[in-house]
């Protein structure tokens, strides 16, 4: 029988494996370009999402392995959303059971109850959120690019069978 902390772990890879193709290849001026004025363009929101890891790891009480936020390149940019990434996956397997996954922790300024099962979901559904943004903005740059619509699918497809099990 599959445990929670595998589920957790499957529907997190699968909604963030996407991201990595809408970055590959991007070239520099569309990373950086914004819709409008006041607009997250792909670069800004690719960091916007880190940046929410980070403070979400920290709400867990979990010291985030990168701090610093410096635009950059794609690859810089999608090596730090690895970066993070590899922690939340790697504080998920710490746990040693699913009662470790469901266990309620206090955010360090005692203002949240958060679960480490729940929060990496939220996170999964964050990017997934966010995949659909920036997925457009590139299509919008690029009309020959190809959308991950099999990996969009993949992620959508494993989150309802693990809801519907």
């Amino acid at each position: 029988m599959r445990t929670r902390i595998a589920h957790t772990i499957e529907v997190f890879e699968a909604a963030r494996k996407p991201l990595f193709t809408v970055l590959d290849g991007i070239s520099r001026e569309d990373l950086d370009w914004q819709p409008a004025d006041g607009m997250r363009g792909i670069g800004k929101i690719c960091r916007h999402m880190y940046r929410v890891d980070v403070w979400f790891l920290k709400q867990l009480g979990i010291t985030p392995v990168i701090h610093e936020d410096a635009p950059g390149p794609a690859e810089e940019i999608a090596a730090r959303m690895r970066t993070i990434q590899e922690q939340i996956i790697a504080e998920v397997n710490a746990c040693e059971s699913d009662a470790d996954l469901l266990a309620e922790r206090t955010s360090p300024d005692g203002e949240r109850i958060l679960r480490m099962g729940a929060t990496v979901l939220h996170i999964a559904q964050h990017y997934l959120y966010h995949l659909a943004q920036i997925t457009y903005l590139r299509r919008i740059r690029d009309r020959e690019w190809s959308a991950p619509l099999d990996e969009w699918e993949t992620a959508t497809h494993l989150i309802e069978d693990r809801i519907l099990e």
